[in-house]
């Protein structure tokens, strides 16, 4: 049956931002490639559009100014020049901030990418098949993909782009998976639709998504009493007033261990008392795939387990918008953010009775209408919670990270398992966020373009040369 299926050379699952940017970076260097050479597979109408960049919610804006996002790191200011400013400031002029930074709605950096792909789709080089996959196998030296219609087509390669799984439920919550005063997936469209203006929220998680559901909720008018609750009660910090080159030029010496590295940043804070925290930190980033290589795999989980927490709310800053809403709902008393867990759950007529144990406090039981889940994506679990990860799994072709963040990855991103090695894993790549165990920092975009660009480098030296005319429109 493989015969009769459409072949394309490569096929990305997933067309959020990262499947969007491999295959932009791959036709560019690849324009030999011809017709129909790359085909994405993603249910949603418009590729670029993921879950980050796909929200329809106005409420959910960058979290970095629109001139450091970029699909290309050659052009950092890419997104602003593609902005309509004008029609900007008409629809949503609170994006613009005295300092001249613009901060848009997720949205527009979805429609970007969706602009700046649309010539690959027009002169036919780039297929996008609307549609989900639910299977993938190998067979005479190619893969064959099979799609949720019932369809399916074949690929010499194969890159998961997928995007960020769902969030898990804590498991004192798991026995109310079916309520529907649980919102479970905080990222649904219709997640906050039952919450009405005077309801008592609860919020599990402290991150970003945390930021966003606020922020959400205020614009709806909403003006009950909403209680946040993470481990450690850390809320994602703002970007500094004014920004310095010292993150482009400091160097931070590599550690072999989480302690190590942990005092390396300090020292550097130490030293230079005179700049915020936020350039010691983008330092950090900027050199993360270094200093993460640097630790073996006992010191990565010690990392993570123990710091994480606080590289993310330092590292993922919120909007300044965002963070003007989460303090004046703190300062109104209408939001609490404490460290707690949760212990219990039940639901009854009254509302949610949840038990949570807060630091250094005796367990309490308050009664909310709506519990939402806000606890980050379910890397671990992506390969039990997807299908078609779950049989590749099986197969033999790819493997959990040993660091529990997703996908077991080489450093030149081809998938890995436990039966496989660098030098003859199949032609399978692993892109964006879910080969972060491997690349360490891949969460925001910066590292996720970077990420996108070494993908296609690797697809495009991999790939037989076809010789095919270049159109016009594509050349640039």
């Amino acid at each position: 049956m493989s015969d009769t299926l459409p072949h394309h050379p490569v096929a990305i699952i997933g067309g959020g931002a990262t499947g969007t940017m491999v295959a932009f970076h791959l036709l560019r260097q690849r324009p030999d490639l011809g017709a129909g050479a790359v085909a994405i597979i993603e249910p949603r109408a418009q590729l670029g559009a993921g879950l980050a960049y796909g929200t329809r919610d106005t409420q959910h804006r960058i979290n970095v100014p629109a001139a450091r996002m970029s699909l290309d790191t050659a052009v950092p200011g890419d997104f602003r020049a593609w902005l309509d400013l004008d029609a900007l400031a008409a629809t949503d002029p609170d994006a613009f901030l005295p300092s001249g930074d613009l901060y848009p709605a997720r949205a527009q950096f979805g429609q970007y990418l969706t602009a700046r792909i649309a010539p690959f789709l027009d002169a036919g080089w780039l297929v996008h098949h609307r549609d989900a996959v639910t299977g993938v196998m190998r067979h005479d030296g190619n893969w064959v993909l099979t799609l949720s219609d019932g369809g399916g087509l074949t690929a010499s390669h194969v890159v998961i782009a997928l995007t960020h799984p769902a969030p898990a439920l804590p498991a004192a919550l798991r026995p109310l998976a079916q309520e529907g005063r649980v919102v479970a997936n905080p990222w649904r469209d219709d997640a906050l639709a039952r919450i009405a203006t005077q309801d008592r929220v609860a919020i599990i998680g402290t991150g970003l998504t945390m930021a966003d559901i606020v922020a959400s909720l205020e614009a709806r008018g909403h003006q009950g009493p909403i209680l946040a609750v993470s481990r450690r009660g850390l809320r994602p910090r703002a970007h500094a007033a004014e920004a310095s080159a010292l993150s482009d030029i400091l160097h931070l010496a590599s550690a072999p261990t989480a302690l190590g590295l942990l005092r390396t940043v300090r020292a550097a804070l130490r030293d230079h008392p005179d700049l915020s925290w936020h350039e010691i930190i983008d330092a950090t980033r900027k050199q993360g795939r270094r200093l993460w290589t640097a630790l073996d795999l006992a010191e990565r989980k010690r990392l993570i387990r123990h710091l994480r927490p606080f590289w993310d709310v330092h590292r993922f800053r919120i909007a300044p918008q965002i963070d003007a809403i989460l303090t004046r709902r703190l300062d109104s008393k209408r939001l609490s953010i404490r460290a707690a867990r949760v212990i219990e759950a039940k639901a009854g007529p009254e509302g949610i009775a949840l038990t949570l144990q807060f630091r250094g406090e005796a367990p309490e039981t308050l009664i909310v209408d709506h519990v939402v889940n806000t606890t980050g994506p379910d890397h671990a679990g992506i390969i039990h919670n997807t299908p078609f990860l779950r049989a590749l799994a099986e197969q033999g072709h790819i493997a959990p990270d040993p660091t529990g963040l997703g996908l077991h990855t080489a450093p030149d991103h081809h998938a890995l398992s436990a039966r496989e090695t660098a030098q003859d894993t199949a032609p399978l790549l692993i892109a964006g966020p879910l080969s972060r165990g491997t690349f360490g920092e891949l969460m925001g975009l910066p590292e996720v373009t970077e990420n996108a660009q070494s993908v296609a480098r690797q697809l495009a030296a991999e790939l037989n040369t076809a010789q095919q005319r270049v159109p016009d429109e594509v050349r640039s």
